[in-house]
């Protein structure tokens, strides 16, 4: 891939596929927590009709998109205390990004808002208390991504945190987000969204090697580099030269598979925006009605 090998500082802030963040999980653990606390308030405000509006997530309601994210949080639970294989996930198989969350859906079929908001409070401390002790237990167990890469169990955690912040993005007509952004989350979200990003390249051989000033982002510039097969983030400050430009919020929805495409975005197309870019297909939801289809191909 064109670009220049950029020197991680290990003074800075990293974020590595298989050592994690540089500063470790606890910054997660309390971000997670705040987002999910947040949501709950502006999802007790909710009307029906708010519950029933339209998303950016292709043909999901608001609805539909928050009992997504209970799916996700107590996957994320069942994950943390080592009970997946025996959940109610394990008989979907293997996780398919752009299928499986619409098959995890079926199992609250019929479910009221009330009845969401409910499974929502109590998933969402399960979730705190799970992933403190997981973090108390300590250890670099190494995990399967769902870009098939390996990574630091507490950096597949910080997919969850990533999720639900694009879900509300999703959401944002109708919660009417209008608080400052939390820049703890912000950091967080955009390391990880340029590892995973990063990470869909490496697997198609396009290993990452370049810098991107991501304007309204906590540190600006961001340096995704490449030791070994192993990719790393790098928040290296705004005052650094970068080989691509761009807006914050349209870089990490454009490479989560929402929006204009990144060479749009940024005004380049080259060789290191393709493999960036390749995560949006990979992410990208599949239509109801080819779902059992692919499932079907998948065996």
């Amino acid at each position: 891939m064109s670009g220049v090998f950029v020197t991680v500082d290990s003074s800075r802030l990293t974020l590595t596929e298989r050592t994690g963040l540089s500063c470790g999980p606890e910054a997660l653990h309390k971000a997670l927590y705040a987002q999910r606390k947040k949501l709950a308030g502006r999802l007790a405000e909710l009307t029906p009709s708010d519950w029933a509006a339209p998303t950016h997530c292709p043909r999901w309601s608001v609805h539909e998109v928050v009992r997504h994210l209970v799916d996700v949080a107590e996957y994320h639970v069942a994950h943390l205390t080592n009970r997946s294989e025996h959940s109610r996930f394990a008989r979907f198989g293997a996780f398919d990004p752009a299928s499986t969350p619409g098959l995890w859906l079926q199992d609250s079929a019929g479910q009221s808002p009330e009845q969401t908001v409910e499974a929502f409070l109590r998933v969402m401390e399960d979730e705190r208390d799970s992933l403190g002790a997981r973090i108390e237990e300590g250890g670099a167990t190494l995990e399967r991504s769902v870009a098939g890469r390996e990574n630091l169990w507490s950096v597949r955690s910080l997919h969850v945190l990533w999720d639900a912040w694009l879900h509300e993005r999703d959401m944002s007509r109708t919660l009417r987000l209008d608080d400052p952004p939390d820049v703890t989350v912000q950091r967080l979200i955009t390391l990880y969204s340029l590892l995973l990003a990063g990470g869909v390249a490496a697997l198609f051989g396009e290993l990452p090697r370049v810098s991107l000033h991501l304007a309204g982002s906590p540190d600006g510039v961001y340096e995704i580099s490449e030791h070994r097969g192993e990719v790393s983030v790098t928040a290296v400050g705004s005052a650094s030269p970068a080989h691509l430009n761009g807006p914050f919020e349209a870089v990490v929805e454009s490479i989560s598979g929402r929006g204009p495409s990144l060479a749009e975005i940024v005004g380049v197309s080259n060789a290191t925006v393709e493999g960036l870019s390749k995560l949006s297909a990979v992410m990208r939801p599949a239509r109801p009605e080819d779902i059992p289809h692919r499932r079907a191909a998948e065996g």
